[in-house]
């Protein structure tokens, strides 16, 4: 977002009480006011918003182009003020959003021009008292619940870098470090406290509404408003082995070689790596390594010799890692994120990728383009640990990430034409080598055209389309952006 740097007074308000220099506040706001516990603050005007007052930290995102100005922000104490809110919301259909953490790159899924829900005060983490489960408010980056999670000897299993919600990953059904061994997050996924359309609170679970259970895995915002989740604790007894290395443009054919032999040889689960192929403001090569003990694994052995610029391998703890991988030196860009999914990944198909950040940096002066990435993500066979879930991944896919970054707002139709245009050059590419992966692609990665078919396959999309009748049939949380199923 940009941000000016004139000093605002905004206050905290109920309906009696209206800070004198803003605009008059919507009367749906108002009314929201006077029905929760929480405060809500009203838009002061673009000309004061600041990045200290609280109006302008609930609405702000990784990405400068997924934010936009609400009406008002309703930061909700607990689930009762959030069915007090969506009751008002659904009976005006009054545009909403619901903010985790903020790092979606499709503009309107967790913002709104109208009211603006954040999960803020949502950042409880209580362990158990058996270590066995953890209950994780949605108002928690992971970087956060690493944190308070370090030195108890247990983990879970969420966000692989520094700063996405607890939220966002988790309803995405989440990759993690710890895939190779357990699954995604939502594998390890126990209940959902979840806020209905219609204010009713439930818990969903195996035993519990098992159909809004299923379809919160992978299925995002689109039945309800999802506060809370218990998961499953996973061992994490000491320090791991990993951290970032980046590598100039000349070691990238050997990254790649080494990469394909990883992929292809690696038998030990706690060893896992995420390739970035980068072009633009950052070309070469970004290496995340990660293993689930304290000293460096032979599975790695394979990056022997290539020289990295920059490392932070070490042994350290494990949320020391997650906040040295420094996503927020990325952040205040505009951007998007697009996907694709292969069984398997081929040296043709790497080629291919390395050849779009060529491509596409040529146009990076004059559209005022930055960093131009393209994750991938050598996975073990981890789907032999999946739930029933709406994202399909007993196949184990493997997501490839797109992300382009820009600065200027002129330069979006360009740079949102050129990410897909890219997608579709690597879908040819994977279709060609015969690894496509067809009828699924992973949320949290999708750009925002992307259809319920493509997502969840025409089998999951026309279940998720069957629950969301049953759970929202006046059409409330079509009211929130998001994917349509």
């Amino acid at each position: 977002m940009h941000l000016s740097i004139l000093a605002l007074f905004i206050t905290s308000v109920s309906a009696s009480v209206l800070p004198k220099c803003q605009a008059t506040p919507s009367p749906i706001c108002i009314q929201i006011a006077t029905s929760i516990t929480g405060n809500v603050y009203y838009n002061p005007g673009v000309s004061n918003l600041t990045t200290t007052n609280p109006f302008s930290q609930a609405i702000s995102h990784w990405m400068s182009s997924s934010s936009q100005i609400p009406l008002c922000v309703v930061e909700a104490n607990n689930a009762k003020d959030i069915s007090a809110a969506i009751k008002i919301i659904g009976s005006t259909k009054t545009p909403f959003a619901v903010k985790s953490a903020g790092y979606t790159s499709n503009p309107g899924f967790s913002s709104t021009t109208g009211v603006h829900i954040s999960l803020e005060k949502f950042k409880m983490v209580i362990l158990a008292e058996d270590k066995r489960t953890v209950e994780i408010g949605l108002g928690n980056s992971f970087t956060a619940v690493y944190q308070a999670l370090n030195g108890t000897g247990v983990n879970v299993l969420g966000a692989r870098a520094d700063g996405p919600g607890t939220g966002g990953v988790t309803l995405s059904c989440g990759y993690s470090w710890y895939t190779n061994q357990y699954g995604l997050g939502c594998d390890t996924v126990i209940s959902y406290e979840v806020v209905l359309p219609d204010g009713k609170i439930v818990t969903a679970s195996n035993s519990s509404e098992p159909d809004l259970f299923f379809a919160l895995k992978g299925g995002l915002n689109r039945f309800g408003i999802v506060t809370k989740i218990v998961f499953k604790t996973v061992p994490q007894p000491g320090k791991i082995y990993g951290g970032v290395q980046f590598f100039d443009p000349t070691a990238v054919p050997a990254i790649l070689k080494a990469t394909e032999d990883f992929h292809l040889n690696s038998r030990d689960p706690k060893a896992s790596v995420v390739l970035t192929l980068g072009g633009g403001s950052l070309p070469g090569v970004t290496l995340l390594s990660f293993y689930d003990g304290e000293a460096r694994p032979k599975d790695f052995d394979v990056f022997n010799g290539i020289i990295p610029t920059f490392s932070t391998l070490a042994t350290q703890d494990y949320s020391e890692m997650i906040g040295g991988t420094l996503t927020s030196l990325q952040a205040g860009n505009r951007g998007s994120f697009a996907s694709i999914s292969t069984t398997t990944l081929t040296k043709t198909f790497m080629e291919a990728v390395v050849n779009e950040t060529q491509y596409w940096t040529q146009f990076t002066v004059t559209r005022r383009g930055g960093l131009l990435q393209y994750d991938v993500e050598p996975f073990h066979a981890y789907g032999k640990y999946a739930t029933d879930s709406a994202y399909p991944h007993r196949d184990s896919p493997l997501p490839l990430n797109i992300y382009f970054a820009w600065s200027a707002e002129t330069d979006d139709a360009f740079w949102n034409d050129a990410i897909q245009k890219s997608l579709a050059q690597l879908k040819g590419v994977a279709r060609e080598e015969g690894i496509l992966t067809e009828g699924s692609m992973y949320p949290g990665y999708a750009y925002g055209a992307a259809t319920g078919d493509q997502l969840y396959g025409a089998t999951n999309a026309a279940r998720l389309r069957c629950i969301r009748e049953k759970y929202d049939p006046d059409d409330a949380m079509l009211l929130a952006g998001g994917f349509s199923i």
